[in-house]
């Protein structure tokens, strides 16, 4: 049987193998914390990086954070003893965890296009639906539903739960339940997915419109606002693009086992799956660098003021 084949491969590793797989999920493990406590701290040191768009980003880091305490060390103790330790309970609630995880950052970015919808297409019924209490609330019922939908994960029968050694994880079967699989992935991936395209399709028609007519009247602050608005449109789009090529492999890797019902592909497929997951987790924080300048800025003050300090500290040591 293959996943018998995958366990003995996961068991039997090089030492040299055993210590780049560790370190790598480590290394992305602790990148993964640092850089969504970075986001976290940027946004409450800077207020004007209070925004309704930034709240949605917020939530997005919160989830990645929950992904990278409660989720990644579980794989890296896996790959370090090869082979799973914690016991059933634990393995059911890590496969709980990884897909109302997944499901509540797709919903979020749902969300964020619907948001960036009203903000540039429907610009008069923006200030009333999203104002910050509301998206609190738009963003708790996201989650909620996440939560909702990965409940029956906790009750199906046991063998729906298993922790699969080419991806180093517990995860739920696809193939065990393959009506809740086709409902899952129609109303908290499908759905979502095609919320997000119709929206920044909307968005980006609208705002190539507005400047060619504000270009043409000599409308400066209305092709500065709109310029601005498209920026913005932009950086979150870049999140929904890097989120995709995390987890588009995965998902067509899971469709495939679904479809032969068993694992057919090489343990290297699977690990690398599982890396592409937990770097969605790692990658936003760099995206938010790349994309705007104030992010940046606050990003290099926490560092500098970092270094600062084990500078000083040195100092004093030395000193002493």
């Amino acid at each position: 049987m293959r996943r018998n084949t995958l366990s003995l491969e996961l068991a039997t590793r090089t030492e040299a193998l055993v210590c780049t797989e560790t370190v790598l999920f480590a290394v992305t493990n602790v990148v993964a914390i640092l850089g969504n406590l970075l986001t976290f701290y940027a946004v409450y040191r800077n207020h004007r990086l209070r925004t309704i768009p930034n709240m949605f980003l917020i939530a997005l880091a919160l989830s990645d954070i929950l992904m990278s305490t409660i989720c990644i060390p579980f794989t890296v103790a896996s790959l370090l003893h090869g082979r799973w330790i914690f016991g059933d309970t634990v393995c059911r609630w890590q496969a709980f965890d990884m897909f109302t995880f997944g499901t509540s950052s797709v919903g979020t970015m749902a969300a964020i296009a619907v948001s960036r919808y009203f903000c540039v297409v429907n610009r008069e019924k923006y200030p009333s639906l999203f104002k910050k209490q509301r998206s609190v609330m738009y963003i708790f019922f996201v989650w909620c539903l996440a939560l909702v939908g990965s409940v029956p994960i906790l009750v199906f029968k046991n063998d729906s739960i298993e922790f699969q050694p080419g991806k180093a994880m517990c995860l739920y079967k696809f193939e065990s339940n393959i009506a809740y699989s086709v409902f899952m992935h129609c109303c908290f991936i499908t759905t979502p997915l095609i919320i997000i395209k119709i929206s920044y399709f909307k968005v980006f028609r609208a705002v190539s419109r507005s400047n060619r007519v504000f270009s043409l009247e000599n409308n400066l602050e209305l092709l500065r606002v709109n310029v601005e608005e498209a920026k913005v449109t932009k950086r979150l789009v870049a999140v929904v693009v890097g989120f995709a090529c995390c987890w588009l492999p995965v998902f067509v890797v899971d469709n495939i086992d679904m479809a032969r019902g068993e694992p057919t592909l090489p343990r290297q497929v699977y690990l690398t799956n599982s890396l592409l997951i937990y770097l969605s987790s790692t990658i936003n924080p760099f995206i938010y660098c790349a994309t705007d300048k104030r992010f940046r800025r606050e990003y290099k003050a926490v560092f500098w003021k970092s270094c600062g300090f084990k500078c000083r500290a040195n100092n004093e040591n030395n000193n002493a």
